[in-house]
């Protein structure tokens, strides 16, 4: 009894640790099918859409799946770390209206650009130590517009 005793701890342990494990973080595509396809986000899968297909290339492999046989793609596992754009990421805030967005708290010297839905670059302006930093929409019609500062990207619907 007490070796089974023994066995059955030292199996909850090692259960245990390997649940505790880093999860990968990875891409999976859901198939109609039920299939699922996991792909290691550390391959830096890029994804595209081309003719009616979900295109996943990573520096091993190329995957491509017909959309009509995919119900959906997630993303799994532990993020680990979020790099932030401000020394502080508590610094960094942003407030918009109808018109514009307010950055306040970005490291001086920062990109601002602003970009309309087809990819046209609309503006870009540098962060002022010190200020806050205002994207104006004004005259431009209504529509969703895509901010980008530095590397963050954010998404600006104008009513």
């Amino acid at each position: 009894m007490k070796r089974f005793l023994l066995s059955f701890l030292a199996l909850c342990c090692m259960v245990s640790a390997w649940a505790q494990g880093d999860i990968t973080q990875r891409l999976v595509v859901w198939q109609r099918s039920g299939e699922k396809i996991y792909i290691d986000l550390t391959e830096e899968p890029e994804t595209t859409f081309e003719d009616g297909m979900l295109v996943l290339k990573t520096s091993k492999n190329s995957y491509m799946f017909q959309l009509q046989n995919i119900l959906r793609y997630t993303y799994e596992g532990t993020i680990t770390a979020i790099e932030s754009l401000s020394a502080n990421p508590n610094e960094l805030r942003i407030s918009q209206n109808n018109e514009a967005m307010k950055f306040e708290g970005l490291p001086e010297g920062t990109r601002l650009e602003i970009y309309a839905m087809d990819g046209k670059l609309l503006t870009t302006q540098s962060v002022v130590k010190g200020q806050p930093t205002i994207v104006s929409l004004k005259g431009q019609p209504t529509g969703t517009y895509i901010v980008k500062a530095g590397d963050v990207t954010y998404k600006f619907l104008k009513k």
